[in-house]
């Protein structure tokens, strides 16, 4: 029964929804872990420059920010970009990319450590919300 409730309902009428926070938390870590997979398998390509996702607070000040209407064919088109180059200035490698995998595979770790976080956060709130029900889950 619980399962088949959303994050929505779960959630207090007022205040914070919790479960869905956790939910666009790890969506946005599946995310940089997908850009940064990338960033390691081009790290022998010429020319390549690293990226990453845009800051996890950016997405929640952008979940009620308006994009600007591109009225007139003059007018430039409002950012819609997930995934931004990350030119940090340490210089290009022999193979003339700007990747240093030391980076990459620590940002890597960095983002597994968080989605453990997340889901750890995620099952306590379920446990708690079972306790409440009074379910055996």
């Amino acid at each position: 029964m619980l399962e088949a409730m959303s994050s929505q309902a779960l959630s207090a009428h007022h205040g914070t929804d919790v479960l869905g926070l956790a939910e666009r938390r790890l969506n946005w870590l599946q995310a940089r872990e997908s850009v940064l997979a990338g960033n390691v398998a081009n790290a022998n390509t010429p020319g390549y420059v690293a990226k990453d996702v845009s800051p996890f607070v950016g997405v929640l000040q952008n979940q009620m920010a308006m994009t600007l209407a591109q009225t007139e064919p003059g007018h430039m088109a409002g950012r819609n970009e997930t995934a931004r180059t990350n030119r940090s200035g340490v210089g290009t490698s022999r193979d003339g990319n700007e990747v240093r995998l030391e980076d990459e595979l620590e940002k890597v770790a960095d983002t597994n450590d968080q989605q453990r976080l997340v889901t750890t956060a995620y099952t306590a709130y379920i446990a708690m919300y079972s306790a409440v029900l009074g379910s055996n889950a």
